[in-house]
């Protein structure tokens, strides 16, 4: 019999894993139980085609899911989660379970056409490279960075080049496009040494300063230049692109990508409603407020806290926790809003604005902020799905069809992302460091406050 859970009964599932490595010591708690017992979910829906592979169906419930092979739904992110578990258990079952899984993916990799749909940080190429990073620096295997290697040559040999840099198909975000594919090469040109991804990097920087719509306010990103409005949060526009840009400014010391950054910022700035709320899209969207990761705060303030870190300019912090604060007096730990659906993954719901609070203390110190993931959390847990033991979380994806639930199983929206952040805040009372830091977060560093 199915039953909605609470966090007392979470307390007391006792935990059904391979006994730990001796340098790990888990106290069992409710949300490395919880985590355990999500990974159950994820563990009787394996597709097993072969002794070296694991793969998943995006929605197990659903006899026409597909095996995505995103960052986003698919392998790629539960690859990402069983590392986590790996790191917080020892268990090698679930070290194991993530090989199997990436060899999958480097498997499938070879047949992946570049194309919009299919070289973004959460959509494709890029996403793929992302998680061979995770696990070449867990296990250290050749194959993995080899496989780096060959996402850094796709995404540069499938480029459009211009007179001023490259695009795929001129999409500039997050999610799809030129800056989520920006911060992975970033990231792998640092760690490891990959010149062509250096280049790379630059010539999307430079492209999209032409892709910018200007305004007497300041500069503004579409998704696409053909669309017809602007979304200006994190995901798919105006905020996740100045963040790709001062995070370029920081490498290269180009101030025309700081210029951008900061003439995006002032534009989010002057566009904020009373709560430090942007409307989802504009025109049209002029009354809708998301506060979560893709279109809400959870993800712009990113841009705000990297401008805040670069040039220590007070208007940058005080957004931040104008957003925060709003967000907390909205109460959405007790009641859901237009912009705050049945969802609680990591994209869209309860999961990312968690983590993103918990965030907000380690470079606050704000304690109400950390009891506000808390509380969050306690909320995720309470809606889970539990059958003998085995948890998934049924919700809608999209706030336009709210009686389309299903349970999937990845990153953005299903059981691994929401078990990553089970075990990212166990880790954190443990005081442990977490494995998985996604390519667009900012680490956090504790700001010293001033009275000035």
């Amino acid at each position: 019999m199915k039953i909605r859970l609470s966090l007392l009964v979470l307390m007391a599932i006792l935990l059904s894993c391979q006994p730990e490595s001796p340098k790990h010591n888990n106290t069992n708690t409710a949300l490395l139980t919880a985590a355990l017992n999500a990974e159950a979910y994820l563990h009787e829906n394996i597709i097993e085609e072969s002794p070296n592979t694991l793969s998943w169906k995006m929605m197990p419930d659903s006899a026409n899911s597909p095996i995505d092979v995103s960052l986003y739904s698919g392998v790629p992110g539960i690859v990402l989660f069983y590392l986590e578990l790996y790191n917080a258990t020892g268990n090698t079952d679930h070290l194991n379970k993530a090989e199997k899984g990436a060899n999958y993916m480097l498997e499938t990799m070879s047949a992946i056409k570049p194309n919009v749909n299919t070289v973004g940080l959460y959509t494709g190429i890029a996403g793929i490279g992302y998680m061979a990073s995770e696990i070449y620096q867990v296990t250290k295997a050749p194959k993995y960075k080899e496989a780096i290697v060959n996402t850094v040559d796709m995404l540069a040999n499938s480029a459009t080049k211009t007179v001023h840099g490259v695009h795929w198909g001129m999409t500039s975000d997050i999610v799809y496009g030129a800056a989520g594919i920006g911060l992975y090469l970033n990231k792998v040109a640092d760690e490891y040494n990959i010149k062509k991804a250096d280049i790379l990097s630059v010539l999307v920087a430079n492209q999209l300063l032409e892709q910018s719509t200007v305004s007497e306010d300041g500069l503004r990103w579409k998704m696409s230049p053909g669309m017809d409005i602007h979304m200006d949060n994190f995901s798919h526009g105006t905020a996740g692109v100045a963040y790709y840009l001062a995070e370029m400014f920081e490498r290269t010391g180009n101030e025309d990508y700081l210029v951008a950054a900061k003439a995006a910022g002032n534009w989010l700035a002057k566009s904020t409603n009373d709560e430090g709320l942007v409307a989802h899209h504009l025109p049209g969207g002029e009354d809708l407020y998301y506060l979560s990761w893709c279109h809400g705060p959870a993800g712009t303030t990113r841009l705000y806290y990297a401008l805040y870190e670069i040039t220590g300019e007070n208007q940058w912090l005080d957004l931040i926790n104008n957003a925060a604060n709003g967000v907390i007096a909205l109460e959405i730990d007790e009641k859901r809003t237009p912009g705050y659906w049945n969802n609680v993954g990591k994209c869209c719901g309860d999961s990312g604005v968690a983590e993103h609070y918990l965030w907000l203390y380690e470079i606050t110190g704000n304690e109400d902020y950390l009891s506000f993931a808390k509380k969050l959390t306690q909320n995720i847990l309470a809606a889970a799905d539990n059958s003998e033991g085995i948890l998934k979380w049924i919700h809608a994806e999209n706030r336009r069809s709210p009686d389309e639930i299903a349970a999937q199983t990845g990153l953005m929206q299903g059981t691994a992302g929401i078990g990553l952040w089970l075990l990212q805040l166990n880790a954190f009372e443990e005081g442990k460091p977490s494995q998985i830091q996604l390519p667009d977060k900012p680490k956090a560093k504790r700001i010293e406050m001033t009275n000035d």
